[in-house]
């Protein structure tokens, strides 16, 4: 810990930088197109347009891969110190988290029958919507934790702490909606029902993800004080 701040301090870490900054981007952008699909299926009852954003969602998450492995090989090169790699590799792997969680809400989504959520009640669909707002909320903080890390431990912080709040809010949520869920009587098999429980699961998951790359960089900075 506390070596990839010296890392990212040099020079010769720009182009590591640049990327990990392009990645923590492609990432929010996976949870903002989500946000556009979700909005399209709740709000606008437009299941073709959301199938189509949620695709979207499954492209950006690709790029974020392919920049996820431009990194690591970057990082693979040269006489780079072992706990510098172990650092970067680290915080990558967190970030991708958030992207992989993003998309695997919209395919999961894109194939729940359309008669759940046309007798899905508005309470339950409001919860979803405040969910996907607070989410974006935390992922809109997500890369200025990256440009906190080298100027100021104490904006780490403050960001840190915003997102803790945040994700905690999508906690309070998530236990909200299932218990609004349960007062519909949805004509359901099982394999649905757990099919939608697994789809909250990790629409939750995705602040989770996010405050995990917060704690992580908080913790950078923390060692290297």
């Amino acid at each position: 810990m506390g070596y990839l701040i010296e890392y990212f301090k040099q020079r010769t870490a720009e182009n590591a930088i640049k990327k990990a900054n392009t990645h923590a981007k492609t990432a929010q952008q996976c949870v903002f197109e989500l946000k556009k699909g979700l909005y399209a299926l709740l709000i606008e009852s437009d299941y073709d347009k959301a199938e189509e954003i949620f695709k979207n969602v499954d492209q950006i998450e690709s790029d974020a891969d392919a920049i996820r492995r431009e990194i690591l090989e970057d990082i693979s090169k040269g006489e780079l110190n072992p706990n510098i790699r172990m650092d970067l590799s680290h915080l990558v792997k967190r970030i991708d988290n958030i992207a992989n969680c993003s998309n695997g809400v919209g395919r999961r989504i894109s194939v729940i029958s359309r008669e759940f959520w046309e007798n899905c009640s508005q309470e339950s669909k409001d919860y979803m919507l405040q969910i996907i707002d607070t989410t974006v909320e935390c992922a809109e903080l997500l890369d200025g934790l990256l440009t906190a890390l080298i100027e100021s431990r104490e904006k780490v912080k403050d960001i840190a702490i915003h997102i803790n709040k945040l994700e905690h809010e999508v906690d309070i949520l998530n236990l909200k909606l299932r218990e609004s869920l349960q007062k519909t009587d949805f004509k359901i098999n099982i394999f649905t029902g757990f099919l939608i429980a697994n789809t909250l699961n990790i629409l939750e998951a995705i602040s989770d993800s996010i405050e995990e790359v917060a704690d992580y960089i908080l913790l950078l900075t923390v060692s290297k004080k």
